[in-house]
């Protein structure tokens, strides 16, 4: 019985499996035009020009062909080497496309060497064909291989079931084709088909629409409404389209009768998804979850289209938007809806670009918002999460608890434009919370842009979280400012306490509680250890828990920073149990503490807003902007102030445009002053480079369109002018410098010539001397202009000038070494001969004379009278004169000195 009873199910399943193939397969069986082609002398070809140049004939074969058959809306299936098979829905329109490619191989073939010429057949059939995976099967397969066969080059081969179908083409001739050679089944009749090459077959244009619902952005009902659409879909376009397919995902493809119904059959469908999301207040939605694209083009068949897909990217249309591409709209603008405004859309990809289409009634509220996902952001079922406001989660599951560290995320996204960080978050949002955690590892490294969405909303509550903790942890200081924006570092980390918060971190919360019991006994008066039980409890989900240790914590807190953290940590939990007066006090209690704590003031700012102090909320918020400007993105994409961003969004919109037209108008300024300074200075100056490059950077900047972007541009505009003013003024005062000591160069110069004795030797120099001083003078009358081209002028003047100098000093001083030669010669020779000429007076006149009285003396002292008169006064003339020529020498380099 047992093994009976076996059997028995396994021949169920069997039947069970054979029936399931079988509805697979019947489904997958379509009428579809098979198309082969065939190139003449393939191998001949490669046999006689070689490998290279074979494969680049099969390579222009595949090309023309391909491109044809797409362009009539037809399917590739597969390259054979010389041979393509294709596929299209209407065998008319087969035979067009295989005319149109023989004539396209006709114009290639004209002004070519006949053995340099491309030569094809073609065959086709049509028939049921099963179409699987990108691949067809089936007898029409076979038969219309075999007609290829039968063909000879330049020619088209069709069946009887074919022609049945395109006889009736007036510009089309057709004759029987003999079928008794090439290995034909019995029975197959063929056509040869014979065409004029003067006339053009256009493809058909069908109008395609596509209606796709965007799951992932989580919006509640919206799978019921939906559903509900697709029920009702025959009063939504039942009598509108030709062909309709629902694709897995809900997606509608839809092709339509007639251009203009596509914009009936949209307007429609938003308006009765619009309705129906409004009745539930708590939506709070700026955009419709469904995108809406219309086509016009060779769109034959769903099928094709629901498995290849427009050629788009989806990503680059926000939610709610009716995007129409150019052709269609070509189409349909005679017979516009009287709802809707077209306008040239930013969306652009590598295809094509797209007009949008918009509602008249809805336009002017959509433009108001420059983020749409706001409150997108926290849709879900559950309560929010303390970390990060998400209904999605609880606190044991945020994912705030695997980042390690802040990432500076939002004043990253600071430096995008609106559009970019909207496709960021719809990005973001498209994914589900798992995919969000794995594409955040995927991406790290490869696309760091691609996390920004992840982070930026984590980082919007991060001062809530336990990695925010870490920051405060062991922190002496008493600036909050200081520890809430500075990286926490490794100091007083370790032991049980931190281990506790780390286990509550991996949610391993019975290893935490253990832990943080033992610490509570020992340390009893540690902040830390009761911040960890807040911690733990909020894993937990006791709120009341939280709120006792919290309160503890803020009691054992020994710096004002700590006592600032423990506070915005009670003030959410307030907040989360609906309590705002408590909440609020807390922030009154934060703000005494430290009156510019920007956390308290942003959270003090939230409930001015919920209180409907709308006017005061926002002055306080532009100015908190204003001395912090990361909190500009706060506003922009933070989900607490969804419901007031009809009043916000105009605000930032406002502080956008005025700080991009000051850094617009301070660029045009910077740029003319850089220009002034590059005349005055010259391109290859080193100031000028660095400007330069700053010049680049502002550039870039305003490619971003961003308001961090403006800013940083205002900066660099201000730093470029004061670079430009203080390196000018110095130029200036250092090329003053230089033509003084040119001028005083010059005067000391002229006055050596206007001394020197010689005026033959120096009269050339002294001419150049006064014509340096000339255009010294000119310059002097050329730096008391504005004009940077007369500064520059005069620079690389002065560098000539200088040089010029330079040569004439060396000749100055050879001049001057000459006169003190001179000068020393005359000194020395006039100084010799004077003491000379005395010397010799006194030894001829004078020693005689001496000589006498003394010898009449000398004898009444009974002394001998001196008779070797002449030896005295040799003696004297050869030590006089030696003493004469030393003085003379000693009185000449005195002299020497003067000079």
């Amino acid at each position: 019985m047992i093994f009976n009873s076996r059997e028995t199910n396994i021949k169920k399943d069997m039947n069970r499996s054979h029936f399931t193939e079988d509805r697979y397969v019947e489904k997958s069986m379509k009428k579809i035009a098979v198309l082969f082609t065939d190139i003449i002398g393939s191998t001949e070809f490669f046999q006689s020009h070689g490998n290279l140049a074979g494969r680049k004939m099969l390579r222009q074969h595949e090309d023309i062909v391909t491109d044809t058959i797409i362009q009539f809306g037809g399917t590739v299936v597969k390259n054979l080497g010389d041979s393509v098979m294709a596929y299209l829905p209407d065998p008319q329109e087969a035979v067009k496309v295989a005319i149109e490619i023989q004539k396209e191989f006709n114009r290639y073939n004209v002004n070519k060497d006949k053995k340099n010429q491309i030569h094809i057949r073609v065959g086709i059939h049509f028939g049921e064909g099963i179409i699987e995976d990108r691949d067809i099967f089936g007898d029409v397969v076979n038969v219309a291989s075999k007609l290829t066969n039968l063909a000879d080059g330049d020619q088209i081969f069709i069946s009887r079931e074919v022609f049945e179908q395109v006889e009736n083409l007036s510009s089309l001739q057709f004759e029987p084709a003999d079928t008794d050679r090439g290995g034909a089944p019995k029975g197959l009749t063929a056509y040869r088909v014979i065409w004029d090459n003067n006339i053009k077959f256009v493809p058909i244009k069908k109008t395609v629409m596509w209606l796709k619902p965007i799951w992932e952005l989580g919006i509640v009902n919206f799978d019921k409404i939906w559903g509900k659409l697709i029920k009702k879909k025959r009063h939504f376009w039942g009598d509108k389209v030709e062909k309709e397919i629902i694709l897995d995902d809900m997606s509608v493809i839809l092709i339509i009768l007639k251009p203009p119904f596509a914009l009936d059959v949209a307007y429609t469908v938003t308006t009765f998804v619009r309705e129906h999301l409004q009745t539930d207040e708590s939506q709070n939605l700026s955009f419709l979850p469904v995108q809406i694209i219309i086509d016009s083009g060779a769109y034959l068949d769903t099928d094709k289209l629901a498995q290849e897909g427009l050629a788009v990217n989806w990503d680059r249309f926000n939610p709610g938007s009716i995007c129409i591409s150019p052709s269609a709209y070509e189409l349909m603008k005679t017979e516009q809806h009287p709802s809707f405004i077209p306008s040239l859309s930013r969306y652009a990809d590598q295809h094509q670009s797209f007009y949008e289409i918009t509602i008249n009634d809805n336009r002017q509220q959509n433009d108001s918002l420059l983020f749409l996902y706001q409150g997108a952001m926290l849709h879900g079922a559950d309560r929010p999460c303390y970390y990060c406001g998400s209904r999605k989660h609880g606190a044991l599951r945020c994912p705030s608890k695997e980042l390690s560290e802040l990432a500076g995320a939002l004043n990253k996204l600071g430096y995008l434009s609106f559009d970019k960080i909207n496709d960021l978050y719809l990005q973001y949002l498209g994914r589900n919370e798992q995919d969000q955690k794995v594409g955040t590892k995927l991406v790290k490294d490869s696309d760091p842009l691609g996390l920004l969405a992840h982070y930026g909303f984590y980082e919007l509550k991060k001062v809530f979280q336990l990695r925010f903790f870490k920051n405060i942890w062991n922190a002496q200081s008493n600036d909050w400012s200081r520890i809430s924006t500075t990286k926490a570092g490794e100091e007083g980390k370790g032991g049980f306490v931190w281990l506790a918060q780390d286990c509550i971190r991996v949610s391993n919360l019975s290893q935490a509680e253990s832990l943080l019991q033992t610490c509570l006994e020992k340390y009893p008066r540690d902040y830390r250890v009761y911040c960890s039980l807040g911690f733990l409890n909020i894993e937990r989900d006791n709120r009341i828990g939280a709120e006792y240790y919290f309160t503890k914590a803020v009691d054992h807190a020994t710096t004002n920073p700590q006592r600032i953290f423990i506070l915005l940590l009670l003030s959410r939990l307030f907040d989360l149990n609906n309590e705002e007066r408590k909440a609020q006090e807390k922030i009154e209690e934060i703000k005494y503490i430290d009156s510019s704590c920007p956390e308290a003031l942003y959270q003090d700012i939230i409930f001015k807003f919920r209180q409907r102090k709308e006017s005061k909320a926002l002055s306080s918020l532009v100015e908190l902007i204003l001395s912090n400007r990361d909190y500009y993105i706060s506003a922009l994409i933070d989900p607490d102030l969804a419901p007031f961003n009809r009043v916000i969004h105009p605000e930032l919109r406002k502080l956008f445009a005025d700080v991009r037209d000051q850094a617009q108008k301070m660029a045009l300024d910077a740029e003319s002053a850089f220009s002034r300074f590059k005349a005055f200075l010259g391109e290859n100056d080193d100031e000028v480079k660095k400007i330069e490059t700053l010049l680049l950077q502002l550039h870039e900047l305003a490619e971003t369109d961003s308001y961090f972007g403006y800013l940083d541009m205002m900066h660099h505009c201000k730093f470029i002018l004061h670079t430009c003013r203080t390196v000018t003024n110095r130029r200036k005062s250092d090329l003053i410098e230089i033509l003084d000591g040119m001028d005083s160069r010059v005067k000391r110069y002229s006055s050596f010539t206007s001394k020197y004795r010689h005026h033959f030797f120096i009269k050339q120099t002294d001419i150049q001397l006064q014509n340096i001083k000339s255009e010294i003078n000119q310059m002097w009358a050329l730096t008391k202009s504005n004009q940077s081209k007369a500064y520059n002028n005069v620079y690389i003047r002065c560098e000539d000038l200088s040089r010029e100098l330079d040569t004439i000093e060396p000749k100055l001083k050879l001049l001057r070494v000459i006169k003190i030669i001179e000068e020393y010669s005359t000194t020395f020779l006039k100084d010799t001969f004077v003491i000379i000429a005395a010397i010799l007076f006194i030894a001829a006149v004078i020693f005689p004379l001496a000589f006498y009285y003394l010898n009449m003396i000398l004898p009444k002292f009974d002394i001998s009278p001196i008779t070797d008169m002449w030896f005295y006064q040799k003696s004297f003339i050869v030590a006089g004169c030696a003493g004469g020529l030393l003085l003379s020498v000693f009185k000449s380099f005195k002299g020497l000195f003067k000079l």
